[in-house]
């Protein structure tokens, strides 16, 4: 019987192509479904590294506070508290970025494509004690502790008789630290006679509205916070009242360890040969902050100038302003553009200039959205000077002007102070009980820290709708910083792509008109705000009613400058604003010599009414803290960003007494 074979039947070619399709649509699939789950992954771990990140700072910063030697209460006649606690604000605000970056589209709607900034250019600094068995540690030079040796044990100093190299740095401890907070951006790298030495690094080429161009955006492509842990040892003093100064010489440059700048200007003394002079009273003292970690200060001269001479700081020398960190007189040739060195501001902070993003303009009226100070009638500051970043001379590692990091100070100390790289906001914020709180018609309640806060008060102004609720954290001054929601209450372009410029806002004192806004009322740069930030010497005015100095801050304060000998006083009744007359003079000190005097500030110096409530009362007081009034709670905010995954998260922290 013969068997039939078959023969099996193979795929077609169609059959073939069917399925190599389908098996790569499976590995398509496949794919993307991996991609998905490693973005996922990716985007889980950039959160959790944000949020250990941000973790990490923000219950340091709590602890710390904490820990502050002060309570939030200024000095109003009282001894002086043992340390002090400062808050600075700059003109920036959460609501600068949606204001002054807004882009109108061809649609109609507005977007806000750098809203991810925040307020960046605020200061905290503060004294605290460390817990036991956890004391501060910092670096000093190892001849300090030896010069101190030798005077202890009564021989003269000799570097050879001591081990290892007298410029080695040694790690210390204190039980004591003057602690400060501070956002920095990424600099240029250029010499200190370059004029873009203070221009900070912005070319992520941002498109402008109408042109297609692209542009800067005015804010930090990249931003550190940085913390200087400054210890408080003055037993290190010798006995004159200064630290020891040595000479170092490395090659043909000498540089003078432990000493200032010549004040008002530097000199070859200290700033090594090859460096530009610099200007001593704006950044003399980086240099000795960068070659240790303990908190110091000029020594006084009889009458009250600064010298080039160093002392280590007590907790009852930082009650006093000028004994702090960072902190500088401004010559009145600076202050004031005429004069030459006498009288000098009072103590302020060794700031730059603003952030570029305040110099936008409205698109249609081509106008600054910050506006400029007009000598009559504009009460808000123009900011060009002392109002944004404090100085990169005093970040660790970046001062080029006194020394070489790595040549003459040994080991490279950049970035020691850094606690995060991935900053998009530092912001202090002060609880403000009488902050009004306004219901748009949308059902939004709006606060002065939302871009729509002017549009809102004019809104519930013109239609008498009282405020939905009072208090709240907001800004110092936040009716008239630069880049705040008001900006005054002059008429004013909402934002960026405002084609009109906004109502002028009228009758408001009982809405802006509060503890922590500054003003008293509604007029010109001398009569708006409120004396106490007259009388710190942190609003300064010129004659012609022009704001030559805006530094809002909360302090603590002291009563020294009442007990000094020394005159400080506002120049005359044309020209607000307390100034340090660095003289001694007889009578100096009105506020404390037991008399009834004529209150200093009822009438200028040639005040003729008598005290208005007895002897050594407010009115006869030199200076008085910027704000009075003790507020409930300070808020310290963080925001961060991850650069891979572009994810955001925030952390607050809030110090209470």
């Amino acid at each position: 019987m013969l068997m039939q074979c078959r023969r099996g039947r193979g795929f077609t070619l169609v059959e073939m192509l069917v399925a190599m399709a389908v098996t790569l649509l499976m590995m398509v699939a496949v794919a993307r479904a991996f991609a998905f789950v490693g973005s996922r992954i990716r985007e889980s771990r950039g959160n959790v590294q944000l949020s250990n990140e941000l973790r990490d700072i923000s219950t340091r910063i709590n602890d710390e506070l904490t820990r502050c030697t002060v309570r939030l209460t200024p000095n109003l006649g009282e001894p002086d508290q043992a340390g002090y606690l400062l808050y600075a604000e700059g003109p920036v605000t959460d609501a600068t970025s949606s204001l002054f970056r807004s882009v109108l589209n061809p649609d109609g709607s507005v977007e806000v494509p750098d809203s991810r900034y925040g307020d960046f250019d605020d200061y905290l600094a503060f004294t605290a004690i460390a817990p036991e068995g956890s004391w501060f540690s910092g670096k000093v030079p190892r001849f300090v502790l030896d010069r101190k040796s030798a005077e202890v044990t009564g021989t003269a100093y000799n570097a050879t008789n001591y081990p290892g190299n007298q410029w080695e740095p040694v790690v210390i401890r204190s039980r004591y630290a003057e602690i400060v907070y501070f956002a920095s951006p990424e600099y240029y790298n250029v010499l200190p006679d370059d004029a873009n030495y203070l221009n900070y690094v912005d070319v992520d080429g941002d498109t402008d509205l109408g042109s297609g161009s692209a542009i800067e955006n005015g804010f930090p492509d990249r931003m550190k916070i940085h913390r200087r842990v400054l210890l408080i040892r003055p037993d290190l003093n010798l006995t004159s009242g200064q630290l020891p100064i040595e000479n170092r010489t490395v090659g043909s440059d000498t540089v003078r360890f432990m000493q200032a700048d010549t004040w008002p200007n530097a000199t070859t003394a200290t700033v090594v040969s090859t460096a530009p002079v610099a200007d001593g009273w704006a950044y003399g003292m980086a240099g000795v902050h960068q070659q240790c970690d303990l908190s110091l200060r000029r020594v006084l001269s009889a009458n009250g100038i600064p010298t080039a001479a160093v002392a280590a700081n007590s907790l009852a020398d930082l009650s006093k302003p000028h004994n702090r960190f960072a902190h500088v007189r401004i010559p009145n040739s600076v202050l004031t553009g005429s004069g030459g060195v006498l009288p000098t501001s009072m103590p302020v902070l060794a700031l730059s200039g603003p952030a570029t993003i305040l110099n936008t303009v409205a698109a249609a009226t081509s106008s600054r959205l910050a506006p400029p100070l007009l000598p009559t009638t504009a009460p808000v500051v123009t900011p060009n000077a002392l109002c944004g970043f404090l100085r990169r001379e005093f970040v660790l590692g970046d001062n080029n002007t006194h020394l070489n990091p790595g040549t003459n100070w040994g080991s490279d100390r950049r970035g020691e102070d850094v606690i995060t790289n991935n900053a998009l906001s530092f912001d202090l914020k002060i609880y403000d009980p009488n902050v009004a709180h306004f219901a748009t018609t949308t059902g939004l309640v709006v606060n002065p820290n939302d871009s729509g806060y002017r549009e809102s008060i004019l809104e519930a102004l013109s239609t008498s709708t009282p405020p939905a609720h009072y208090g709240g954290f907001v800004d110092l001054c936040y009716p008239v910083l630069a880049g705040g929601s008001l900006r005054g209450w002059q008429s004013r372009s909402l934002d960026r792509s405002n084609l009109t410029a906004g109502a002028t806002i009228s009758g408001t004192g009982s809405y802006l008109a509060t503890p922590f806004s500054g003003l008293t009322a509604f007029g010109n740069a001398s009569q708006s705000y409120v004396n106490s930030l007259y009388r710190s010497g942190r609003l300064v005015t010129t004659n012609v009613n022009a704001i030559a100095l805006f530094q809002p801050a909360f302090d603590t304060y002291t009563s020294w400058y009442e007990n000094d000998g020394m005159r400080q006083e506002r120049g005359s009744v044309t020209a607000e604003g307390t100034r340090w007359q660095s003289m001694t003079v007889p009578n100096a000190d009105l506020g404390a010599d037991g008399l009834d005097q004529p209150g200093i500030y009822s009438g200028g110096a040639a005040a003729t009414a008598t005290g208005e409530f007895g002897a050594d009362d407010m009115g006869e007081r030199e200076t008085m803290p910027p704000f009075i009034d003790s507020p409930e709670a300070i808020q310290v905010s963080i925001r961060m960003e991850n650069p891979t995954t572009r994810q955001m998260r925030q952390a607050s922290v809030v110090h209470r007494d």
